[in-house]
């Protein structure tokens, strides 16, 4: 019983030891590390509204520049609680320079999405994206938002 007791008295005396020289180190550094932001999933919270008020649209909407080409890609869900019902979809982008452009889409009841592309507008120029449709406007989360 005594040896037990010796090993666990060498094993606690080098716990404290290790223990002693960190402290005498100062509290180890852990790295830093970003986070993304949740963004295009069901279970991330909606965005802030924008600075007219425009809710944040549905979690699936979203724009990006065309990778392959010139140009920007703007992708509207039709939102499950509606997807029965026809829908008019404006997509309208407001670029830098204080211009917009827009298209039109009609959205037939059952249609799940609808891509909309804007071949002249670079990325760079895309001040906010919103789309329209009966229920309201929202704008769309893309690239730095």
């Amino acid at each position: 019983m005594s040896k037990l007791i010796r090993l666990l008295a060498i094993l606690l005396m080098g716990c404290v030891g290790t223990a002693c020289t960190t402290a005498a180190q100062g509290a180890p550094t852990t790295p830093t590390t970003t986070t993304q932001a949740c963004v295009g999933l069901s279970i991330c919270p909606p965005p802030a509204p924008d600075a007219e008020g425009n809710p944040g649209c549905y979690y699936s909407d979203g724009w990006q520049g065309n990778g392959a080409a010139a140009g920007i890609q703007v992708w509207y869900f039709h939102e499950p609680q509606n997807m029965s019902k026809p829908d008019k979809v404006t997509a309208v982008i407001r670029k830098k320079d204080g211009t917009n452009e827009s298209q039109d889409a009609n959205i037939e009841a059952g249609q799940q999405v609808h891509m909309f592309e804007f071949p002249t507008i670079n990325q760079s120029d895309v001040q906010e994206v919103l789309l329209t449709t009966s229920t309201g406007r929202c704008w769309v989360i893309g690239p730095g938002t």
